[in-house]
């Protein structure tokens, strides 16, 4: 098997911080969920000598403090922290707050090429072997041949 799935409780996360490493196997990417109570928040900053962080919150409000500036949060947003950032995550007095933290390390030699949209350029397209979705679709056929032009020109 060549995945992992589980299943969260958006709605009900357990207070605090809920890390994904152990329930998904995680080996290239640091993931979890930080769900704080209305006016709490981590008891210390903390920084990291290689890891960024993404922190994407799912609701509430509250604030992140990043090398001495406080920084709003509200559903909906998503700010990068880079690895030498002291950080720290506290909800609003009103309001729980709920985040999804991913956490990676540089990705040394990529992007691989310049003109690439995404970081990790590693992808292996399959043009011809479509979803069972889409089998026999010529639409798709056709978007397919007019990608894989685009790609191989680059």
């Amino acid at each position: 098997m060549n995945y992992k799935k589980k299943s969260y409780n958006f709605a009900n996360l357990d207070l605090w911080l809920t890390f994904l490493r152990d329930d998904l196997e995680l080996k290239g990417v640091a993931m979890g969920f930080a769900r704080l109570p209305a006016g709490k928040g981590y008891t210390f900053t903390h920084q990291h000598e290689q890891q960024e962080e993404v922190y994407v919150v799912f609701s509430g409000k509250g604030i992140i403090y990043i090398d001495g500036e406080y920084i709003e949060l509200v559903s909906g947003d998503i700010i990068k922290v880079d690895a030498v950032a002291s950080r720290s995550l506290k909800a609003d007095e009103t309001s729980e707050l709920v985040c999804l933290i991913l956490g990676a390390l540089p990705a040394k030699g990529f992007p691989q090429k310049a003109s690439s949209k995404t970081l990790i350029d590693d992808g292996i397209p399959d043009w011809e072997n479509l979803p069972p979705w889409y089998e026999g679709n010529q639409k798709v056929i056709e978007i397919n041949k007019k990608l894989k032009a685009e790609r191989e020109a680059n």
